[in-house]
């Protein structure tokens, strides 16, 4: 939002973007909101990655760009548009499409050494009282992720018990795999049509 800011020209500043923020304006109300979306958006991410991982094809880098990639095209669809402010003031328009289109595409592609590496025994996240401590710690810094926080953990029981049902090294059916991939990847090319109608709106 900087850089685009710095590349727009003044009569966009003090205009209020699409997501509630005052463009050209730091404050302390707006880092924090944007701190709790950014909470929200890491959670759902990391939830949505935990579900989609045992699906994932070919080797480690081959899942990162899939996973980026289908990050940036879907969610870049929903936050693309050619109403509002974001696309049609902030200038140049190639600009704030490519870095609205990074900004998940590079989520998605540390989301999952991230999640891998909290969610492995060793890391510190799961040593002594971080265990339980830290989750608390977050929740309290924002009170607003706390619905979010439920539904998170009870995905979580429910993945527990899954695995209780069906553990990791139990081969999972061809065609249930194939079912499973084939869902996923309609997503995927869902989320690119609409990127590109999006884009070219824009445009």
């Amino acid at each position: 939002m900087l850089v685009l800011r710095l590349t727009s020209p003044q009569s966009v500043h003090g205009v209020i973007s699409d997501d509630g923020f005052t463009i050209g304006k730091v404050s302390v109300g707006g880092t924090y909101n944007l701190l709790v979306i950014g909470a929200a958006v890491g959670l759902i991410g990391a939830g949505v990655y935990r579900a989609v991982a045992p699906w994932l094809l070919g080797p480690r880098w081959l899942r990162r760009v899939t996973t980026a990639s289908a990050a940036g095209f879907v969610v870049g669809s929903l936050l693309i548009h050619d109403d509002g402010v974001d696309f049609t003031l902030l200038k140049p328009t190639w600009l704030a499409v490519g870095l609205f289109v990074a900004l998940p595409f590079v989520f998605g592609w540390l989301i999952g050494p991230v999640t891998e590496r909290v969610a492995s025994p060793g890391s510190w996240t799961a040593q002594g009282r971080w265990h339980w401590l830290l989750p608390i710690v977050l929740v309290a810094c924002f009170p607003l992720m706390l619905p979010l926080a439920g539904v998170a953990a009870a995905v979580l029981a429910v993945s527990v018990m899954l695995r209780h049902v069906w553990p990791a090294d139990r081969k999972i059916p061809s065609t249930v795999g194939v079912v499973v991939r084939a869902g996923w990847l309609t997503i995927a090319a869902a989320g690119v049509a609409a990127l590109v109608t999006d884009v070219i709106a824009v445009t």
